[in-house]
């Protein structure tokens, strides 16, 4: 039976009256009993100007139950979503959170939809409650576990990106350290303090950075040259490239890049894990070649290697956190979740290119505006 000859053959009366009032039509008796068969509380209301709320047509079994008396009663959410319905012309839906009797918490998804019949100028709505306490407790319980997760990542990741100024601060420190007594070597004290403070320093914001990148909030941009950014990477990653012997860093900068809005530190850390990458690529020489490129509105970094390459499998996987082939090595699988993270962040694209023995080059778009 379709929704028109529901309206045709309503009999409006009070809730708590289980079925249609005698004598109903052989059509509404039979709609009637399928009503009462539905499982989910079902009802349908009418408002009549010049009423303020819609009065009760029908309520199966199941909704007469969760409503549990007679009219509707402001302040109860199954009344109060029943009138909020039928301000609503199309399709209405809400989440309504009620309390049993013995006192546990339930979530019901109202569903309501007009009936609408040229005979009849009155508003009819039929409205459907279905249960979805199971859903919200198991999408809350994931949501639990997804920010678990995050504070796992997050914890990963700071500790991953704090390993050079770190790093930096130790080798400062031992160097003022081991001139502490000898003459005249004010001069590279005052040196290797300041570099312990700019370290440290380095290592709050990259703290903060990681932290907003995680809660998805947005970082202020400045104009920079990607030129300036690229080169303060280099010379921040330079103790970890002079570490493995063999290993060398190349730079041409096109002299014509405009500037770009950019945060400088979260691009550093991008440059800087992809150097990172591009020294673990071979355990032998490597030579890292980094330019910059400005065309169609875009700046672009690309670092490429004559590492080993990557695998399809391995380049399928390269984005996905956690995901790394150095495990046993200390490798984090971090770096280039957190770098295609701040890329997308600044409206840019990030792309990789390898090839299993012939190396990998790795290109950082960003947009003029």
């Amino acid at each position: 039976m379709g929704q028109a000859a529901l309206i045709h053959r309503r009999v409006d009366g009070p809730l708590g009256h289980r079925g249609w009032p005698a004598p109903p039509s052989a059509e509404a008796g039979l709609l009637a009993q399928v009503l009462q068969r539905v499982r989910d509380p079902t009802a349908i209301t009418a408002l009549e100007p010049p009423a303020d709320a819609p009065h009760i047509v029908y309520g199966n079994p199941a909704f007469l139950q969760l409503h549990r008396a007679g009219g509707l009663l402001a302040e109860d959410p199954v009344s109060l979503s029943l009138i909020e319905s039928h301000r609503h012309e199309g399709v209405y839906s809400t989440d309504l959170r009620c309390s049993d009797p013995d006192g546990s918490r339930r979530v019901l998804r109202l569903q309501s939809e007009p009936v609408t019949d040229g005979a009849s100028a009155t508003p009819h709505r039929i409205a459907i409650f279905h249960d979805v306490t199971a859903e919200t407790n198991l999408g809350d319980a994931l949501r639990r576990n997804e920010r678990l997760a995050c504070v796992g990542l997050l914890g990963a990741g700071i500790a991953h990106e704090l390993n050079n100024p770190i790093g930096s601060a130790l080798v400062a420190a031992e160097t003022a350290l081991s001139l502490s007594d000898t003459p005249g070597a004010a001069e590279q004290l005052g040196a290797c303090l300041r570099n312990v403070v700019a370290s440290m320093d380095r290592c709050g914001r990259i703290v903060r950075t990681l932290l907003r990148y995680t809660r998805e909030e947005p970082t202020e941009r400045q104009a920079c040259s990607l030129n300036d950014v690229v080169e303060q990477a280099v010379e921040l990653a330079r103790p970890y490239v002079e570490s493995r012997s063999g290993t060398r860093v190349r730079t041409e900068l096109e002299p014509t890049v405009p500037l770009a809005p950019m945060n400088p530190l979260e691009i550093e850390l991008v440059l800087i894990n992809l150097i990172r990458n591009a020294v673990e690529a071979r355990r032998d020489e490597v030579t890292i070649s980094i330019q910059t490129k400005y065309g169609d509105g875009l700046v672009r970094a690309i670092v490429s290697d004559d590492g080993c390459g990557m695998n399809e499998e391995q380049l399928a996987h390269a984005f996905d956190p956690l995901y790394t082939t150095r495990r046993q090595a200390g490798g984090s699988g971090l770096g280039m979740g957190i770098a295609q993270g701040i890329v997308r962040a600044h409206n840019g694209q990030i792309r990789i290119e390898s090839r299993l023995g012939a190396g990998t080059i790795v290109t950082v778009e960003l947009p003029l505006a």
